[in-house]
């Protein structure tokens, strides 16, 4: 049984590597990954669709029906994006390929993949990504793999799909330190930071870290957590306005707060909500993703010509893609994150979430590539450490 599991969770792996696009690698041959995806979103979809008529789903649960709502937004978004701007199914469908990630979840309930197994999958994901940033701060300025990189701000920046897992595997291992109290797991969750924010010099990045890192701690079992997080604060106070490694940040973050009326996220955020709408159905439903040669895809390059991108307006590009349905849909993850019970087990989660809640706004990790498999683990991890709170009957089979 341990070898068909490791079989399995091997497989996983692998596909979320392709998901991916492994780590963003440079040299990647040119090959139609979008197709690839698609068909593996259609591989999903059948699996999934013989689940569900087969009731194989164990139990039942309210993210169950968040996430396959989530599933359906990019279907109806295809139909507006047909009926407003001339967009073919076959491409729309292709356009959503990276978010066919999240049958993933209906995957994993179909399989009954234990809470350990989706950690251990979590686990060599995260190492993988430290991996992926050791071999870039080696090959710099030409990275193996990356979608980004540059000197900026004093600094580097390195960014390639699979940061998400950087992220929740580094919270992971600072609540494994604060459970079983070993240096090492404090380790791993600085060497996260480190690659986090040294190696990308991304603001939302560091003030993500922070936030994970007291959130875990206050709800630790420490007997001084209240005082170290305290004292802790007004150190990093401290460090931040008298160090020289934060001056770049500092320097751009003047400029854009005396400025903010002319910031092109402001021009962004009003584009997409107002000028970018085909009518009441496209707000409800969105846009969908451009596609190749449509008239969407037309708008889509001239916005960006104008420096406005989705990837830089949080759950306003939601709101563009999949409509209110998709904004209420995410709202509903962030609920669900928030609302579980408060365990020295699962702070990890919730730190996860509050990440992504920090680029809401000023951000796309909620539906960026390198983060939506691992929002998907963290998702299926809620599910199972809530499991217990919604049990129903097992259905019988048809």
């Amino acid at each position: 049984m341990l070898k068909k599991h490791l079989f399995v969770d091997g497989i996983i792996v692998v596909i979320i590597l392709i998901f991916l696009q492994f780590f963003s690698y440079t040299k990647l041959p040119d090959i139609k990954l979008l197709l690839i995806l698609s068909l593996l979103g259609l591989l999903f979809f059948i699996f999934t669709a013989y689940g569900f008529l087969t009731q194989q789903f164990k139990t039942k649960h309210p993210l169950d029906k968040i996430v396959f709502t989530f599933i359906c937004c990019f279907i109806i978004s295809a139909f507006m994006a047909n009926i407003y701007w001339s967009q073919s199914f076959e491409s729309s469908l292709k356009s959503c390929s990276n978010f066919y990630v999240y049958f993933l979840y209906f995957v994993f309930i179909i399989l009954d993949v234990q809470e350990d197994r989706v950690e251990r999958i979590l686990k060599v994901l995260f190492f993988l990504s430290l991996l992926i940033f050791l071999i870039d701060y080696a090959t710099f300025p030409d990275p193996l793999f990356s979608y980004r990189s540059e000197e900026r701000r004093n600094g580097i920046t390195i960014f390639f799909y699979g940061q998400g897992f950087t992220f929740l595997g580094g919270f992971y291992y600072l609540n494994k330190f604060f459970e079983e109290k070993k240096i090492i797991n404090l380790g791993w969750f600085l060497a996260a930071s480190f690659c986090l924010f040294m190696l990308t010099q991304a603001r939302m990045n560091l003030f993500a870290l922070a936030l994970g890192f007291f959130l875990i701690l206050i709800f630790s079992d420490l007997s001084l957590r209240y005082v170290l997080s305290f004292a802790l604060i007004i150190a990093g106070f401290v460090f931040y306005s008298t160090s020289s490694i934060f001056t770049g940040i500092k320097d751009e973050t003047k400029s854009q707060a005396q400025f903010y009326k002319e910031d092109v996220r402001v021009q962004a955020h009003t584009y997409f909500l107002t000028v970018l709408q085909g009518g009441l159905p496209t707000q409800i439903f969105g846009n969908g993703l451009p596609g190749s040669d449509s008239d969407l895809d037309i708008q889509s390059r001239r916005a960006k010509d104008k420096g406005y991108w989705t990837a830089d307006v949080g759950l306003t590009g939601i709101f563009s893609y999949f409509g209110i349905v998709g904004v209420i849909v995410w709202l509903l993850f962030f609920y669900n994150a928030f609302k579980t019970k408060n365990t020295t087990h699962t702070m990890y989660l919730k730190a996860y979430f509050l990440t992504l809640l920090t680029t809401a706004i000023a951000g796309y990790s909620i539906f960026e590539p390198g983060y939506m498999p691992a929002t998907v683990l963290a998702l299926y991890l809620i599910r199972c450490s809530t499991l217990s709170n919604y049990n129903y009957e097992d259905p019988e089979p048809i």
